[in-house]
């Protein structure tokens, strides 16, 4: 089953005054209209307003003879609009499936989001939204009419509350809108309620005494609104939402204020904003193939790196990896005033299983191993060897290790030149070995030194090896000799007089 949330924010122009002012939640407080102050009437009233028996569109001199302490405040919209952008961030962050219906609600679909039950979802977005300290009442409904119905009232939403304190409630039962007065549509332009006065009349006073009215006789006395009002009320209305589209950009930023010293508090901003850029990329069906990242400290100093990912992903815990691989390296001059990320966007990785290939099941948390194996060993140190052109023995060339694995083949193959194995010494430890010249060449009698020591019972060789003529010309003789008890090993002869243990069979 999919369902609608409704985010509504009552009296968001003068609950945004009050929560931005820091004004003791135990007073009276109202919003007057534009215009000069005896003339002008009250547009939204808080909570302890309202028991003093005052009503919206009173005028001022009749609030204030009625509630002398009133406080009486005039709309900052620029503040407002910084409220709302706040509050448009929040709702990326849980769906890009998202209608701006109002000044005051926002209409979510959550048919994409999975959750294990409505309490938990309801729970988990009220502890998300307490950083926009505001009030706010939250619903989930079947059709999204009636989730924004649901929450226009406390009794049938969850809610954050800030008076006298803050309190999170989450209703455990899916709300019924039949105990919400009939009043509630006058003050709401997205149900129109047509002959209002004569359903009062009628003694109809809630919205479940309208829907226990036969829709058929509503709509042949008063028209087809109410009947389609009637619709809306009882779920057989179910409209599609005015999505609003997220914005084209993938980059996000965040002031710390005061400035922060080590990455714990920069990684914990960074996973909630990482959340809301992949989001954005999933809603254009684009991954991110690079992390780039610029951070401001205090004393003027900056710090730019770009983190480019092993392949396109949409996966922020794959992010935040890469990020925090990338911090525990860093060392920060001054502590951190601000951050900013951008996701450079491509197209996602589309790739085909093979069946006689081995591949990595998780490419991204191969990259990042090599990444803090380069940090520990350095970016030099770490690849994948292959023989060198020169035919020294011994020597590699090392080629960049990639998350796909795409080994460079050698152009000629190679093929063992022995059946026993070689384990070689690296480096080749010097020894002192007893000979004599026969020819043009010396021939080993006895190892004098090193781990291994004894008569040379038998040998083949020598192998003479050169090479590199046009630039460092090196040369070497290579025997493969035999000791007591079994033992081979192959030795070397560096002209003019250095002798070498390079490896031992078996």
């Amino acid at each position: 089953m999919s369902y609608y949330a409704a985010l509504h924010l009552p009296g968001l122009p003068l609950t945004c005054l009050l929560a931005r002012k820091q004004v003791d939640s135990s007073l009276p407080a109202a919003l007057l209209s534009s215009g000069k102050r005896e003339k002008s009437f009250l547009l939204h009233l808080n909570e302890i307003a309202t028991r003093f028996h005052l009503n919206i569109g009173m005028n001022t001199t009749r609030a204030l003879a009625r509630c002398p302490e009133l406080t009486l405040y005039a709309a900052d919209p620029k503040l407002e609009a910084q409220a709302r952008a706040e509050a448009l961030a929040l709702i990326d962050t849980f769906t890009p499936d998202y209608e701006d219906t109002g000044a005051d609600t926002f209409l979510l679909d959550l048919s994409t989001v999975l959750f294990a039950s409505r309490e938990e979802w309801l729970h988990q977005a009220l502890e998300t939204s307490r950083q926009l300290g505001l009030p706010l009442n939250l619903s989930l409904a079947e059709t999204p009419d009636l989730a924004h119905l649901a929450a226009l009232s406390c009794q049938t939403s969850s809610s954050l509350r800030y008076q006298p304190k803050a309190s999170l409630s989450v209703l455990s039962e899916p709300p019924s809108i039949c105990d919400l007065p009939l009043d509630l549509l006058r003050r709401n332009h997205a149900f129109p309620l047509p002959q209002a006065d004569l359903l009062q009349l009628w003694g109809l006073r809630t919205l479940g005494d309208l829907i226990d009215l036969p829709r058929q006789g509503l709509a042949e006395r008063l028209g087809p609104k109410l009947a389609r009002l009637h619709d809306v009320l009882t779920g057989k209305h179910h409209r599609l939402l005015k999505l609003s589209r997220p914005r084209q950009d993938y980059q996000t930023s965040h002031h710390f204020e005061p400035s922060v010293e080590g990455v714990d508090p920069l990684l914990f901003m960074a996973r909630r904003l990482l959340q809301t850029l992949c989001q954005r990329l999933a809603s254009k069906q684009r991954a991110a193939e690079a992390l780039h990242l610029v951070l401001s400290f205090e004393n003027g100093a900056a710090h730019s790196r770009q983190l480019r990912q092993s392949e396109p992903t949409l996966d922020p815990d794959i992010l935040l990896r890469s990020l925090h691989t990338h911090l525990d390296s860093l060392h920060a001059p001054a502590p951190i005033s601000e951050f900013h990320l951008r996701l450079r966007p491509t197209l996602p990785h589309q790739g085909q299983h093979q069946l006689f290939q081995r591949g990595l099941s998780d490419p991204h948390k191969f990259a990042d191993t090599l990444k803090r194996l380069s940090g520990v060993v350095g970016i030099d140190q770490l690849g994948i060897p292959q023989p060198a052109g020169n035919h020294r023995p011994g020597e590699f060339d090392l080629y960049p290790m990639e998350a796909d694995l795409n080994i460079p083949t050698p152009s000629e193959p190679i093929s063992a030149y022995s059946r026993l194995p070689l384990k070689r010494q690296r480096p080749p430890l010097v020894v002192r070995v007893a000979s004599e010249k026969r020819g043009r060449h010396l021939q080993p009698l006895a190892l004098l030194s090193g781990p291994h020591q004894g008569t040379i019972q038998d040998f083949r060789g020598p192998f003479p090896l050169s090479g590199a003529w046009w630039e460092s010309p090196w040369q070497q003789s290579e025997w493969d000799v035999a000791l007591p008890k079994n033992l081979l090993l192959q030795i070397t002869y560096t002209p003019p007089h250095d002798w070498h243990l390079t490896g031992i069979y078996g």
